[in-house]
């Protein structure tokens, strides 16, 4: 079915008019009268076979109904019928309608924090080129706890490694920035030289660090993101 076709179908059974019923009371009636006439030719008197013809179609106002239930769009005044009476009785009851809406808001809230958790967690990929070869390695201790990798055991790691096409480590802190109107706290990490090119990314403007920068008596070198710099 074109659709251009349901939707006019639809708005027309949204807004049901009186010509709408009238075609459904006039076929109604047709199939009446044909189930009369077939009862008549079998023998019935006329007030037997339209007795029988109503028997059979299983009432004028039940097969009304059905047919609008089975529209296009017929669901709706019902659903719309079901929220007037809900706003009625909540009207009713304002404290059981305070107690609902912030049972509602707050079972909301918390199943879209939970969502949004999951889905940057584990749902949405990292925005980076092939995310799932992406690994983070930890050491295990004695006593079953993960760590990260010693500075000795990261380099051994990394020079005789053959799995993997980049190496690097990092190490998250919060740090105080100054040299602004005031200074500020913010989280930063401190990586090793190649910490890019594990995830293929390239500095938009100035160099990527290097294997001088951790030389030592080498100055600080920092990579700040585009959203940090222009605030």
């Amino acid at each position: 079915m074109p659709l251009l076709v349901k939707a006019r179908r639809f708005l027309r059974n949204l807004f049901p008019s009186r010509s709408v019923e009238g075609e459904l009371d006039e076929e109604i009636q047709s199939h009446l009268e044909m189930l009369t006439e077939e009862n008549i030719r079998a023998g019935m008197t006329p007030e037997e076979a339209r007795r029988e013809a109503r028997i059979a179609l299983g009432g004028i106002e039940q097969v009304k109904e059905q047919v609008r239930e089975e529209r296009l769009g017929g669901w709706l005044p019902s659903v719309l019928a079901d929220c007037r009476y809900a706003l009625r009785q909540l009207r009713k009851n304002p404290g059981f309608t305070v107690v609902a809406v912030l049972t509602l808001a707050l079972g909301i809230g918390a199943t879209t924090a939970i969502f949004s958790v999951v889905d940057g967690v584990l749902l949405r990929p990292l925005p980076y080129r092939d995310p799932n070869r992406i690994v983070a390695v930890f050491e295990v201790t004695s006593k079953g706890t993960t760590s990260r990798l010693a500075d000795p055991n990261f380099d051994d790691f990394r020079d005789q490694s053959r799995s993997f096409q980049a190496i690097a480590k990092y190490n998250n802190t919060v740090a105080s920035v100054s040299g602004a109107s005031q200074p500020t706290r913010t989280t930063v990490a401190r990586v090793s030289a190649g910490f890019l090119r594990v995830f293929e990314v390239a500095p938009i403007l100035g160099r990527d660090f290097n294997a001088g920068d951790a030389a030592k008596g080498a100055g600080p070198t920092v990579l700040v993101s585009q959203g940090y710099w222009k605030q």
